[in-house]
């Protein structure tokens, strides 16, 4: 009985390993991967960014999110073995708009394996039809994993 309580909770440590910290790639082989932004209007500003990698967070923690919006952060993940990084793109206004206006928001998984000393970059273009996010190298601007695409309100697609 006891092996099998012992059993029960390593598993479920073993379960939580995604909501420690990030395993510290720098002393091996690793890529970076920076978020972009883009600065629509004075009031509008579309954001790209690493939301986790390998299930752990990529972002800091902060007691306000908004001070996260267009600040292109760069993480590193290890080199030559596949990673899976979950990325987002949104549209963000400083103003009353906010509350009113579509958020035009698209969210997904890429999996991809990156080369050692290689720098990739979160791009995207949102709009209130279709929003798009992918990883691209950032010498090459090659795409790398797949694009992830969402209909906004105002289209008939269905997202891809």
């Amino acid at each position: 009985m006891r092996l099998a309580a012992l059993t029960i909770s390593a598993l479920a440590l073993a379960g939580c390993q995604g909501f420690g910290p990030a395993p510290d790639v720098s002393a091996l082989p690793h890529a970076t991967v920076k978020g972009t932004h883009v600065d629509v209007t004075s009031d509008r500003t579309d954001t790209f960014r690493v939301l986790e990698i390998d299930g752990h967070d990529a972002l800091p923690a902060v007691d306000q999110p908004v001070k996260l919006i267009g600040h292109d952060a760069a993480s590193l993940v290890a080199a030559g073995r596949p990673v899976r990084v979950k990325v987002e793109g949104l549209a963000y206004y400083y103003s009353v708009r906010r509350l009113f206006w579509d958020p035009m928001h698209v969210e997904g998984v890429v999996e991809f394996v990156p080369a050692a000393g290689a720098r990739y970059v979160v791009n995207g273009a949102v709009s209130p039809e279709l929003s798009s996010i992918w990883i691209e190298d950032a010498a090459t601007h090659e795409v790398v994993g797949r694009k992830i695409s969402a209909p906004g309100r105002s289209a008939s697609a269905p997202a891809q």
